[in-house]
């Protein structure tokens, strides 16, 4: 700490209710509308509604403003695992395996499991068709026009509110694996109504939809049977009656407001300004606290037939979805995931013993989306109901992967109760990972699989190594924050200190890291996860403030590494950004602008297909050239270019930090810290370089000045 060199200024420690709803740089979220003249393509035209539970794609039909409707616990759940071979045993001791395949009938042969489509709601008829030429949906108000049609899902309900001259229907959306709706009108409302099968061990679910009418206005209801113990169609019928009782929007209208409040950006690039704006309101559509966990994969359902079946995947692409949320101060809706995990927790333990013959918890790569609805005890079917699918099921590092998120959340917002909460997974990790070390031989971590490259069987792949060394130390942490299971924690350390180092190879007579033992600069010629970086991001584990051998190896690896446009973007780009890399922006730019469709949004991603949910962490990938604070150090703007000014208004730091800047020709004219929690505040001081330390009170804010 510099005293003659930063002043810091006690500020009101706390704000009026005015203040707290205000939202930050209006101007730039306004300037994020999305106006289309046609929304006739469903896959790169079509506008995403919801409220994190209940959600929509708007597009026009031949002339007819239709919705595909869906909500996050509504899924087709049937596994049929009667055709699967024998799960995978594997042999860490003795380096051998035996069952499993790639070839997977629960997986391959049949539709479901499959998050489905409700319904289509439209608007119009094709009597009454006319060409959709002006569409404006207000991210602010969460609110599209079409042409004389207004349409919301309204934030405190699950109900589509629509403002038409025209008549709304529900339309079936057929399947030959599912038995048809009953469609019908009671007391002047519209329903439908469907019961999903179910197979040996799940009972299946039931949901109904409801029009309610009054003049122009018409509320569309969908209500699930894991919303209710009462009939659905009675639900959903009253539901939409009671919506036109009284006016919903202005409560509409100010939990948006809520949301907006939370943070806020203006940047000298609108590209970057209107993307950010955009994929949070597309996360806030489909995601929110104490509802089920989105479809991972796909957060708008503009196909019945989603690649891998939406399974959520536990490596990148499942981190991808909910990391953004953290340094975007929108914390609390990662909850799902929490509650996703905490409730697969008792499938994965069981996993453990199946597949490795240890106790602890072994995460897979893909779950289906509806496996943790039976407990594999109770299960009847081939397998427990469980698919593994080889190889990808065994990369040993997943289990670290998937928790990473959790102790992440943590880390940005510490409360003690929820990492009470999060602990037995935590704990259970790293007795997984002990009890495999324990087995491992010569210096090997393994066998394993590098994810999603070469053969399984490899050794010391990156992303095993940065995960063990991850879960163990961040379990041990855990338990010493919670005063207990020092035993487990000692041991947790001693298996620490076995995990390898990283594998090298050499490029051009220099060292970069390796893929796995034995992997040479050409063992991989294109990354599809580009795993010798995972250390630096998503792992957090090599930083800016490593040792500069560490951090020279690393960036010489991020320079040569060689990746697909499926995936590895994202990754690469926050990568770079940790570096203070000024290829972050420039790269990301390039490639994002290009990505870009009609609806503004980039609803077609490279290889996966449309509406994935991946594209949210575009919001954290821009944050993170504003404001990093890995290894709890918070920096701004070092990835961002000095030729572009920008202002960030509480993006969220580790250690529950809220941080405002301001760049301005080149320079950093404003910072101001508040802290949420207390503890101690590590700034690098922008304008001498140097770490600045201070400890803070709740509430307290600081202002940083020159």
């Amino acid at each position: 700490m510099n005293p003659l060199r930063l002043l810091f200024s006690l500020l009101l420690t706390t704000l009026s209710t005015a203040a707290e709803s205000a939202i930050p740089f209006p101007s730039a979220l306004d300037a994020a509308v999305i106006t289309e003249d046609r929304l006739d393509d469903v896959k790169t035209r079509a506008l995403p509604l919801g409220n994190g539970d209940l959600n929509a794609l708007l597009w026009d039909r031949d002339g007819v403003l239709c919705l595909r409707v869906t909500k996050n616990d509504l899924w087709d759940a049937r596994i049929d695992t009667s055709e699967d071979p024998p799960l995978l045993k594997m042999d860490v001791r003795n380096r051998k395996w035996s069952g499993g395949t790639d070839n997977l009938p629960s997986w391959n042969k049949h539709p479901y499991p499959q998050a489905r489509c409700a319904a289509v709601v439209t608007i119009g008829s094709p009597e009454t068709r006319e060409p959709i030429t002006s569409v404006r949906l207000d991210l602010r108000r969460a609110v599209v026009t079409a042409n004389a049609s207004t349409v919301r899902i309204l934030a405190d309900r699950n109900v589509i509110l629509i403002d038409s001259p025209a008549a709304v229907s529900l339309e079936e959306v057929k399947s030959t694996s599912l038995p048809p709706a009953r469609l019908g009108e009671t007391d002047g409302v519209k329903w439908l109504h469907m019961t999903m099968p179910g197979d040996v061990d799940y009972p299946g679910m039931d949901y109904a939809m409801a029009i309610a009418t009054n003049g122009a206005r018409k509320a569309v209801a969908l209500i699930t049977s894991f919303d209710t113990r009462e009939p659905v169609l009675n639900a959903a019928i009253r539901a939409a009656k009671q919506t036109l009782a009284a006016d919903p929007i202005p409560a509409h209208v100010a939990e948006w407001a809520k949301f907006w409040s939370a943070s806020g950006v203006q940047l000298g690039d609108s590209f970057f300004q209107n993307a950010w704006y955009r994929n949070l309101y597309f996360m806030r559509c489909f995601c929110r606290t104490g509802t089920a966990m989105p479809v991972t994969l796909y957060a708008g359902l503009a196909t019945d037939e989603t690649r891998w079946h939406g399974a959520p995947t536990l490596n990148y692409n499942f981190q991808q979805v909910f990391w953004p949320m953290f340094v975007t101060n929108h914390v609390d809706e990662m909850e799902p995931y929490v509650r996703f995990l905490r409730n697969y927790a008792p499938r994965g333990r069981w996993l453990a013993k199946e597949t490795y013959g240890v106790d602890g918890l072994f995460l897979p790569l893909n779950i289906f989306g509806p496996e943790h609805l039976v407990a594999p005890q109770n299960a009847k079917s081939k397998n427990a109901r469980q698919m593994c699918y080889v190889p990808w099921t065994y990369t040993l590092g997943c289990t670290g992967f998937g928790l990473q998120n959790l102790w992440l959340r943590y880390l940005y917002q510490p409360e003690r109760g929820y990492l009470e909460s999060i602990y037995p997974l935590l704990r259970d990790g790293a007795e997984f990972y002990a009890n495999i070390l324990e087995q491992c031989r010569d210096g090997e971590l393994g066998p394993s699989y590098n994810p999603e490259h070469g053969p399984l069987g490899t050794f010391n792949n990156p992303v095993d190594i940065v995960y063990f060394r991850f879960l163990l130390t961040t379990a041990a942490e855990a338990a010493k924050l919670l005063r207990r299971d020092a035993s487990l924690s000692k041991r947790w350390l001693a298996q620490f200190a076995r995990v390898p180092d990283y594998e090298t190879t050499l490029l051009n007579g220099e060292p970069i890291i390796a893929n796995w033992k034995g992997a040479d600069a050409g063992s991989v010629q294109e990354h599809n996860i580009t795993v010798p970086v995972v250390p630096v991001f998503p792992a957090d584990q090599v930083t800016w403030f490593s040792p500069l051998k560490d951090r020279k190896i690393f960036e010489r690896t991020l320079r040569w590494i060689k990746f697909r446009n499926d995936n590895a973007h994202i990754m690469m780009n926050v990568a770079r950004a940790r570096f203070s890399m000024q290829e972050a922006y420039a790269q990301s730019r390039g490639y994002f602008s290009k990505l870009l469709t009609p609806n503004g949004l980039f609803s077609m991603w490279p290889g996966h297909g449309p509406f994935i949910a991946e594209s949210w962490a575009f919001a954290g990938l821009t944050s993170e050239l504003l404001m990093q604070s890995v290894d709890n150090i918070i920096r701004v703007f070092l990835a961002w270019p000095k030729d572009k000014d920008a202002a960030f208004s509480t993006l969220r730091a580790q250690g529950g930090f809220l941080v405002s800047a301001e760049q301005k020709d080149g320079k950093v004219v404003r910072l101001e810290v508040e802290s949420t929690v207390g503890g101690k505040l590590r700034v690098l001081n922008p304008w001498d370089g140097l770490i600045v330390e201070r400890d803070t009170t709740p509430g307290e804010r600081i202002k940083l000045e020159p």
